[in-house]
């Protein structure tokens, strides 16, 4: 079992590098101008979102309050969607996008609400007990305990990640090494694969009997995925560490088509020898495995160049911001690789680390500072070098005037 793993991930890992110098420029994003949010009457708050229009919510980080919708310009808008214990949703986790209205995770009512444009609830569809096959497909999925959200859609089916698979039947068609992303309807049926990705996370698990162990693999390179907020593009991202600072980005659409599939490559730090030998050598044997066997599971599964990934994000345009750091970065700088949404590579644009991201696109970022002092927070609007600044809104130019400090979380 364990050396299956490992030749599994080694055959991805197989790449050939276009050139990295040939791919990088910087994507230079200025400081256009900044909104207090007090003008909204949010001090602070907990969740936003920005649609393909322009549009932002923002919601309270406590309870019994209500989100606010604001236009392109900052200018706030008569919707608005009010949730407490005495409501028909007590709080939320998650909010999206569903066409032109919204969707919320409500895990105290333990429901998907949809939130029709009079700030309502339009639709309430209850958590399913189980993610599950239908009969014809009973060989391809097992039945799934539980799941995790990622989007909703307006024919009333939900994008989830199913986890905690229990075999009652035989599943050949179901790899158990690959995450999975899947349309389910109201009852928990699968309707439609969606998107597949390694499982392995960088913890190697060994059984011998009845005992278990796990081992931390030291720079594992990790696949990773995002969603976009309307639930129509999700973006993976897997490093091919045999190769020097490469990556493969992958998008596919609501229905599982791809839209494009690329590799991408920046500077990246080799594995230091050294480093790989004191790490194999505390590798110890257990149970039916001897040291020589875990060490070499090991070896394999420690990449030959340090990833130089560490997330990845879709835009609201669909574009794609990769999370990288490479050898040259400064420490108080984060680098996004970006990527258009066809696929054509922008640029790497930097920002400050502890940059928290309300909106990003290829026009405009948006991001958010808190001044934890006076107790109210702002989101500041970066655009391209050289695009026109736009005129804060009467209403928010109170927030022009506040500070220059960079974005914290």
């Amino acid at each position: 079992m364990i050396l299956r793993w490992a030749v599994a991930i080694v055959v991805v890992s197989v790449a050939v590098a276009p050139s990295a110098a040939a791919q990088v420029r910087a994507l230079d994003f200025v400081r256009d101008t900044s909104f207090n949010l007090r003008a909204l009457g949010i001090s602070r708050f907990g969740q936003a979102i920005a649609g393909r229009d322009g549009r932002m919510l923002f919601a309270p980080e406590y309870w019994n309050g209500e989100v606010v919708l604001v236009d392109s310009s900052f200018k706030k808008q008569p919707w608005t969607f009010k949730f407490g214990r005495r409501t028909e949703v007590a709080y939320f986790t998650q909010i999206g996008w569903v066409g032109d209205s919204v969707w919320v995770l409500d895990p105290a009512f333990r429901q998907i609400v949809y939130v029709g444009a009079d700030g309502n609830v339009a639709k309430s569809i209850g958590f399913p007990s189980w993610v599950r096959p239908f009969w014809r497909d009973r060989r391809k999925y097992p039945l799934f305990a539980n799941m995790m959200w990622h989007a909703a859609y307006p024919d009333a089916t939900l994008l989830a990640e199913p986890v905690a698979p229990r075999h009652l039947l035989d599943t050949p068609g179901y790899d158990a090494g690959q995450k999975m992303l899947v349309r389910i309807d109201g009852d928990g049926r699968i309707v439609r694969l969606v998107a597949r990705m390694p499982r392995m996370d960088g913890k190697l698990q060994l059984r011998s009997g009845t005992e278990r162990q796990s081992i931390i693999v030291p720079g594992y390179a990790k696949s990773l995925w995002s969603v976009s907020n309307d639930g129509n593009r999700i973006a993976i991202v897997s490093p091919v560490t045999s190769d020097s600072g490469v990556f493969h980005v992958t998008t596919v659409d609501q229905n599982g088509d791809t839209v494009f599939s690329r590799r991408y490559a920046v500077e990246a730090n080799r594995n230091n020898r050294t480093r790989i030998d004191s790490v194999l050598g505390v590798q110890k044997a257990f149970g039916r495995y001897t040291a020589a066997m875990v060490q070499d599971t090991v070896r394999k599964l420690m990449p030959t160049f340090f990833s130089p990934v560490s997330g990845i994000d879709v835009g609201v345009d669909y574009s794609v911001w990769v999370t990288i750091r490479r050898p040259s970065t400064k420490t108080e700088d984060g680098e996004w690789f970006v990527v258009d949404s066809a696929g054509e590579p922008r640029g790497i644009v930097t920002l400050p680390r502890t940059s928290k991201f309300v909106s990003r696109s290829l026009d405009r970022v948006w991001l958010q500072q808190v001044d934890r002092v006076k107790n109210t927070a702002f989101v500041i609007r970066y655009r391209p070098r050289g695009a026109i600044a736009t005129r804060p809104t009467r209403s928010a130019r109170a927030g022009a005037s506040s500070p220059p400090a960079r974005p914290q979380e």
